[in-house]
């Protein structure tokens, strides 16, 4: 079993999801992205491409410019070996 720890859409905590389980992902307005299983679905952080990027276990996606001030971008995933 593959568990991809992610944040949840728009809650606190984080949520493992079995990428074994999944029927399909469908974008949402925002930052968000809906990950479903059948008839049940769970909200993540994350736009499309980056949970699919993620999900697929592909390195993070590409660089992302320094954000203001020089400060590194917000990670919307949480690093775990």
């Amino acid at each position: 079993m593959k568990l991809v720890i992610m944040k949840r859409g728009g809650q606190r905590g984080d949520i493992a999801v079995n990428v074994a389980r999944i029927t399909h992902v469908a974008s949402t307005p925002g930052p968000f992205t809906d990950i479903y299983f059948g008839e049940h679905h769970v909200t993540v952080e994350g736009n499309f491409h980056q949970v699919c990027t993620r999900l697929a276990g592909e390195a993070a996606a590409p660089a992302q410019a320094p954000g203001p001030g020089g400060a590194e971008p917000r990670s919307w995933f949480q690093q775990r070996s």
